[in-house]
């Protein structure tokens, strides 16, 4: 019984043996072709570009939200600036009314204007900029950019 178990025992490690070096049973890893490892670095080599390139738009998008948000904070809500409240005067369809208007200094006519209203229901607010933001040089420069605005 004992050399039965003992050639089970053999016939068990052969075949195991036998199994192992099959070359069925192990199968090695391939690495990329030449031809596959090039696109791979043209791929990477694109893809590492167009990262540069977002990183730089990124950081020039940050600073103009900076620079925005700088000016929204000094200009716009700081103690000296605020809101007005304004309203349209006078008759701009008949000209009965409103305020006297000449280009000629002899023809005067009425014509509609803005003011500003202290009544409880104005036309419209405008935003007021404090007005140590505003300078002789960026002023027009503020004005011109309004004007090129969709």
């Amino acid at each position: 019984m004992t050399r039965f178990l003992m050639l089970v025992g053999v016939a068990v490690v052969a075949a195991a043996m036998y199994v192992a070096a099959a070359p069925g049973s192990q199968q090695r890893a391939k690495g990329p072709t030449a031809k596959q490892f090039d696109a791979l670095k043209k791929q990477v080599t694109s893809l590492n570009k167009k990262l540069a390139a977002l990183t730089k738009s990124e950081a020039a998008v940050k600073a103009e939200a900076d620079d925005a948000d700088g000016f929204i904070n000094s200009c716009l809500v700081s103690t000296n600036a605020g809101a007005w409240a304004v309203s349209e005067f006078g008759d701009g369809t008949n000209g009965t009314f409103g305020y006297q208007y000449s280009d000629n200094g002899t023809d005067f006519s009425f014509v509609t204007a803005l003011d500003f209203d202290t009544s409880s229901t104005p036309d419209a607010w405008l935003q007021a900029v404090d007005p140590s933001c505003i300078s002789t040089s960026s002023a027009p420069r503020a004005a011109a950019h309004a004007e090129r605005a969709p």
